[in-house]
């Protein structure tokens, strides 16, 4: 019984590193992931991240041909946000210092508050806390293509810290991973470590997948 167990336990621990050999996509909002193989024709159905058009901490213009064929982390958040957003933006510095600007991996994080997140805001927001501007862009912009992109392309739920929605974009802690052709590969929990460091570890598997 006990040669059985250690057996049953070194299947589970094979299983799970050959999972972890490539990600799922995730393609509707129940973000049930998808396994299929990464470089498969198939793969060029799924859902992907449309485009867009917003404003940057620098004041300028970044669309879906600005980020064309980076790994992106997508998140959510506003200036003056002192509950989550101080702990969702200590976990995506992790993330940039895990990466050089030469990495292909870049944090966008969308202002939940445009009307008051301007372009002066936000690159003093971006000084204060160390954003470097080649790695992590802080967006503004129409708040209605904010939330488009969150609804429709991210598939994230925007809400209060006590999970009431209100049409109106409030907190999420949730990380959306993309890779460099515009699929969503995973939906993380920013506010845990443990997450972020599988969010890491997943950037990895990205970078070493085919284009």
């Amino acid at each position: 019984m006990k040669r059985l167990r250690w057996l049953s336990l070194a299947i589970v621990a094979v299983m799970g590193c050959a999972r972890r050999d490539h990600l799922p996509y995730y393609v509707d909002p129940t973000r049930t992931p998808v396994w299929l193989d990464a470089r498969g024709s198939s793969a060029d159905t799924l859902h992907r991240v449309s485009d867009f058009r917003l404003v940057d901490q620098r004041g300028r213009v970044v669309s879906g041909a600005t980020i064309r064929n980076k790994i992106i982390v997508a998140s959510f958040f506003y200036a003056s946000c002192r509950q989550l957003c101080p702990t969702l933006r200590t976990q995506l510095q992790r993330v940039q210092a895990s990466f050089d600007a030469r990495s292909g991996v870049m944090i966008l994080s969308h202002t939940i508050a445009p009307e008051s997140d301007s372009v002066a805001v936000l690159a003093r927001y971006a000084r204060e806390n160390h954003m470097d501007a080649a790695r992590w862009l802080l967006l503004t912009g129409a708040r209605s293509e904010i939330e488009r992109l969150a609804r429709d392309s991210y598939f994230v739920e925007l809400s209060d810290s006590g999970g009431k929605t209100s049409g109106r974009l409030l907190h999420t802690e949730t990380f959306v991973l993309i890779d460099r052709r515009g699929h969503i590969r995973g939906v993380y929990d920013g506010s845990l470590a443990y997450d972020v460091t599988r969010l890491i570890e997943d950037i990895e598997l990205l970078r070493d997948e085919a284009v």
